[in-house]
């Protein structure tokens, strides 16, 4: 290649000669010549091909310019070839498919120059697959003749014939000329992408034609996802019901044993008809009622394609389905990979004296070590256990009371209701001196377990505190000398709340136990201002203390008010002592738990580390970078969200589910669940740790207002609810997730079956939710199988056709520049943030709206590069007028203002916002964290361990990394938004799809050399249908990059759509413009590998011009003479419209082009770039 600047006009000029041209068709295999000169036609007879080689692989082509000649391929064929080109350059003849399989990059049926050509093809079974074109049939410009023009053939009896596009011939002379005819009467044809109307246009030109009383079908994304497929049959007038869905979706290479196939039954049958084998035309192997949608298959060879297909029948009428097809890969073809194994307990703890209390969950236990309310320090940890407590939600807080606006066990107040117990504080007697509750020198958190060290009149004692899986809280205590440990505790009693107590306690000398009953009258508050007496939330629970040493010198006295105290004592050396604590209604089960505990109780610690450890090793998403303490960041939050599951199965309680936080969170929120249920849906084992986030709400469907579609809770327990009424409009959003992640469809009629109930009237606002939500629904329904009139019913109670006029109706409401929904001009809110997670917000005005506001830290929302809740102007005025100020800096606030910026394009911006964020709210100390709020002062507020900051796990799996997957349109998806900070990033994601499990790999690697930025990524072990990789262009310019991209939805991505791709890679190269002078370094031309020899691909980037340049030529020329070059594309700039020359193709992305020229002159080619003022 030769490159020549031209003047200072950004021209270049390229030539490439004939030798350079052959020189890059290297490895091509020349066409071979059919001769028919065998005694019989088969493909696979030798004879008939010149020099006796049949064509074998992909870079040979198969050329029929021998007359009269004809090729037949059966079902013992197995062909691949280049090009399958029939009718070629003058000469008929014909070739008939009847089974087998014949894979070509393009087909044509006539292959004309200026001697025409006359090709047939006829297919009567099997299947073939054309990487490229069926041209139908394929005419040079070197056509003039009209007595010589082309023609081509094809009858598509049976089988199934799949291209990525079609083109029959206009009819005139020259290039894309020719006589076509497509005539269809059985059999299916598919295409990639939308070809409704090109198919439509072919039919009414009479292109396209089919037997009467035969008509032909075509739909797009419905009997093959992606794809428009084409059929002829009979269909009756009063019923046009077909199956479709079919899973495994068409064409489909599993990795995975198939057992049953399955599909949506078409509406109104009564009756179907399954077929199925290894035939392209299969056999009837059941008839079944006309809802069913599964049939169960033996067990299938491997490397065997199957053929499927499901007739309905309403009547007398019976609709024939399309041809539906899988392969069975052999098993060795996928491997079962998984992320390397890690001790993430030991990864993530952290050393927390003086900074957090300590934290530990169970099942229905919970523990807070010491006291530090809004991250103050009131009281330490030591030695025993300073505040278990069971929580199974039968309370909110001090007691229980019937109400009829909130249930039973509704209370507004005691939310923190241990912080007034003790249950075995620790005082270390050495030589007869004591230590009364020694304060640890060191403190380790860790997801499965408290280690606490002391240092204690210069003995040394360490402590491990956990929650054993039978829900008993146990201390491991080694001393490096003989102590004694005395223990003292005391029954429930709080002056603000208790009224009596009936509290009992008793020492139990045979089962070596402590026996406290809990009992009495709180106050409780149930709703609003009413304060009414009822029983304390404990009330007859059983509490156990025992040990692994006999309790000695046990004493128990009552106070005035009747509350129990209690103490006792315990030798403790290097052999180590276990203390144990149960509590349970029935105390015969907590006194069993507890010595279930002490009979090994290291046993029970490493249970506990190998659950934590399956959990956050085999459950979860892996994920890697090269910023550690994002990575730190990432495993410490899904520890939490999986430490606060619970699973009651009691009274509303009847799925398990996560909670928001151990103190006034405790329980399932609503508005908290929009965060969680999306979450969820990464998980593995959905049934566990997912689907009840959603479902639990629908046990207040009796409750509920049917009218305004709101229930009448935010918080729930096994009888009560909050009675605080609102909407559940964004979690259809993310049970919708969750089906994609899993297809259950038990699940999702469980789901559906609730918002139909509760929203069938009306779905409530949230930030403009209710029209994705509506949109959501109607997917539901359908996918469950009701009527169009049901998902029709969705859009209307939103009015979608008047979304734009709401839309419009809130932008800059009230006169606020760029700012969406302003209520009070003088008081603004984040939530404008919110609404960037529409799902059609126009990225140039969320540009707008982040620059303005978010970035700006003088009158905007900007606080040390993390989003406040309200603008510093008003922000200020709370401050001067002794507002509240501890909730400067909130979860949802950033995650929802955050997702909202990445959702609508600006990926810059949400970059750098979100690792602010990532630094500076979740890492202090060196260690992660995860506060409730960030105050005023920038110091910490409220929970120390809130499961409401889940939701940046969403933002490093689905934004940073790009992730997501649709087992519902079978297809997995990397959109990467990696910081240009990091250098690379690695994923696991766990699959379940059809009772398999497996992992899906994809890693990105960046680096910069001299300017230039190389970007590599990689997807291991994909097992759906379809590939999408759609790299991040950093907003820069492109130097190299594949050219089969497809047009990205983002100006900044670059899309690449594969089917059955196991593994696959590719690298792109970009640049800054100011740095590299773009045109020059990125102009290739090259001849594209597997495809046909006269295509060229030129590729160009051009940087960011100046707005004095306005359009973008690409000249042809077979010589070097100046005045020879014809422009054979524009692009104009201003406009982006492009004008292609004959035969040319184009791919653009803002500022790089891919074209194709696929009729360059013969010996050689040149090509120049020319960019004008």
């Amino acid at each position: 290649m030769q490159f020549q600047k031209v003047s200072n006009r950004l021209s270049v000029l390229i030539s490439t000669g004939l030798a350079l041209l052959s020189s890059a068709l290297l490895g091509q295999g020349a066409d071979i010549f059919y001769t028919g000169a065998g005694n019989n036609n088969q493909w696979d007879y030798a004879a008939n091909w010149n020099g006796g080689t049949i064509p074998n692989d992909s870079r040979t082509g198969a050329a029929f310019n021998r007359e009269g000649t004809q090729v037949v391929l059966d079902s013992s064929t197995s062909a691949l070839c280049r090009g399958f080109m029939l009718g070629m350059y003058g000469k008929t003849n014909s070739a008939t498919v009847k089974g087998g399989l014949l894979e070509c990059t393009w087909l044509d049926v006539g292959r004309c120059d200026q001697n025409g050509g006359n090709g047939t093809l006829t297919i009567s079974g099997g299947e073939i697959r054309i990487a490229n074109y069926l041209n139908i049939p394929t005419q040079f410009a070197t056509q003039v003749d009209p007595n010589k023009i082309g023609y081509g053939r094809v009858d598509l009896l049976n089988g199934i014939l799949s291209a990525t596009a079609l083109h029959i011939g206009n009819g005139q002379t020259g290039s894309n000329g020719g006589l076509g005819i497509l005539h269809i009467t059985d059999g299916t044809l598919i295409l990639n992408g939308d070809r409704t109307t090109q198919i439509q246009d072919y039919l009414a030109d009479g292109k396209i034609t089919t037997t009467e009383p035969n008509t032909i079908q075509v739909d797009f994304n419905t009997s093959n996802q992606g794809k428009t497929t084409i059929t002829a049959g009979i269909i009756d007038n009063s019923y046009r019901g077909f199956a479709d869905q079919p899973y495994p979706p068409n064409g489909l290479e599993s990795c995975d044993a198939v057992a049953a196939i399955s599909w949506k039954s078409a509406e109104g049958a009564e009756r179907q008809q399954i077929y199925f084998g290894t035939s392209s035309n299969p056999p009837l192997v059941a008839n079944v009622s006309g809802n069913r949608t599964e049939y169960e298959l033996p067990t299938l060879n491997p490397e065997t394609t199957y053929y499927w297909r499901v007739d309905t029948t309403k009547g007398e009428f019976t609709n024939r389905g399309p041809i539906w097809s899988f392969f069975q890969r052999p098993a060795n073809v996928c491997p079962n990979i998984a992320p390397p194994w890690n001790d993430y307990c030991v990864f993530l703890q952290q050393e927390i004296q003086g900074k957090k209390h300590g934290f530990l969950a169970g099942n229905k236990t919970n523990y807070i070590g010491g006291f530090m309310p809004s991250w103050r320090q009131q009281e330490d940890e030591t030695i025993g256990f300073t505040h278990p407590f069971h929580n199974d939600l039968r309370s909110r807080g001090f007691g229980m009371v019937n109400d009829e606006k909130t249930g039973y066990g509704h209370d507004l107040t005691g939310w923190e209701f241990y912080k007034s117990t003790k249950v075995a504080y620790g005082t270390v007697i050495i030589n007869g001196q004591r230590y009364e509750s020694p304060v640890p020198i060191a403190m380790y958190w860790r997801p499965d377990r408290m280690i606490c060290e002391y240092l204690v009149g210069g003995v040394t004692i360490r402590e491990e505190k956990f929650i054993a899986l039978n829900d008993t809280a146990c201390s491991i205590i080694t001393s490096d000398s003989p102590i004694t440990l005395e223990f003292a505790g005391q029954s429930f009693y709080d002056p603000r709340a208790t009224v009596s107590t009936t509290a009992t306690c008793t020492f139990d000398s045979t089962n070596n136990l402590v026996h406290l009953v809990e009992g009495g009258i709180n106050l409780v508050k149930p709703y609003q201002q009413e304060v009414k007496q009822g029983v304390m939330m404990y009330d007859g629970m059983s509490t156990i203390l025992s040990a692994s040493k006999t309790l000695e010198n046990y004493t128990n006295t009552t106070e005035a008010t009747g509350q129990q105290k209690y103490s006792f004592t315990l030798p403790c050396d290097s052999n180590g002592l276990s203390l144990v604590w149960a509590m349970n209604d029935d105390k015969a089960i907590a006194i069993a738990q507890a010595q279930s505990v002490l009979a090994d109780s290291n046993a029970a610690l490493e249970e506990k580390t190998d659950h934590m450890n399956d959990l956050l090793n085999n459950q979860i998403p892996y994920f890697r970078c090269s910023d550690d303490e994002i990575v730190q960041v990432y495993y410490f939050l899904w520890a939490i969200y999986l430490m606060y599951y619970i699973d009651v199965d009691e009274g509303f309680e009847r799925y398990s589910h996560t909670q928001t936080a151990v103190n006034n969170f405790l329980g399932m929120h609503r508005y908290d669940a929009n965060i969680q249920i999306p979450v969820g849906s990464w998980i593995a084992d959905k049934e566990s740790y997912a689907n009840g986030n959603v479902l639990l709400w629908k046990e207040m469907l009796p409750f509920a207002d049917l009218t305004t579609g709101r229930i009448p809770a935010d918080n729930i327990g096994k009888t009560w609810y909050s009675g605080l009424s609102g909407g559940v409009t964004g979690h259809v959003i993310g049970a919708w997730k969750i089906y994609e992640h899993s297809r259950d469809k038990a699940f999702l009629g469980n789901a559906y079956d609730f918002y139909r109930a509760l929203m069938w009237n009306s779905i409530p606002g949230f930030w403009g939710h209710q029209y994705e939500a509506a949109e959501i629904l109607s997917k539901m329904a359908l996918e469950l199988g009701y009527h169009q009139q049901e998902a029709d019913h969705w859009q209307n109670i939103v009015n979608v056709t008047n979304y734009q006029n709401w839309f419009d109706s809130l932008w800059q409401k009230n006169g606020v520049k760029d700012y969406f929904g302003a209520g009070d001009p003088n008081k603004l809110s984040w939530t404008t943030f919110a609404y960037l997670n529409l799902k059609d917000f126009p990225e140039d005005l969320a540009r707008d709206m982040v620059e303005t506001w978010a970035l700006d830290d003088v009158t905007g929302f900007n606080r040390q590069g993390q989003i406040g809740t309200n603008d510093l102007v008003s922000w200020q005025e709370l401050i001067d007028n002794g507002g509240n100020t501890n909730f400067m800096i909130t979860p949802d606030t950033n995650f929802f203002a955050l997702k909202g910026i990445y959702r609508s394009g600006i990926y810059d911006h949400a970059n750098r916002l979100t690792l602010a964020h990532l630094k500076n709210y979740h890492m202090k100390w060196g260690i992660p964290c995860a506060p409730e709020a960030v105050r005023a002062d920038y110091g910490f507020h409220g929970d120390q361990y809130s499961n409401f900051n889940a939701g940046k796990i969403l933002l490093i799996l689905e934004d940073i990394c790009g992730l997501s997957y649709s087992l519902v349109e079978n297809s997995f998806t990397i959109a990467d938004h990696m910081p240009q900070e990091w250098t690379f990033m690695e994923t696991y994601v766990p699959i379940k799809n059809g009772g398999q499990n497996y992992w899906t790999r994809f890693k990105i690697k960046r680096n910069e050399v001299g300017g230039i930025i190389n970007k590599d990524l990689e997807v291991e072990n994909n097992r759906l249908l379809n590939l999408n990789i759609e790299p991040w262009l950093e907003d820069i310019s492109v130097l190299e990059a594949p050219p089969n991209y497809n047009p990205s939805t983002s100006s900044s991505q670059i899309t690449y759509q594969f089917q059955n791709q196991v593994d696959h890679s590719l690298s792109l190269k970009l640049a800054n413009s100011d740095q590299i002078d773009i045109l020059d370094l990125s102009f290739t031309v090259s001849p594209l590998l597997h495809d046909k020899q006269d295509k060229v691909c030129i590729q160009f980037g051009i940087g960011n011009l100046s707005t004095s340049f306005s359009t973008v030529l690409l000249e042809r020329s077979s010589s070097l003479q100046a005045n020879d070059f014809n422009e054979v594309y524009r692009y104009e700039i201003d406009s982006k419209a492009e004008i292609l020359g004959a035969n040319i193709q184009s791919n653009i992305l803002p500022n790089y082009f891919t074209i194709f020229d696929q009729t360059p002159p013969e010996e050689r080619a040149f090509y120049r770039v020319r960019i004008l003022e």
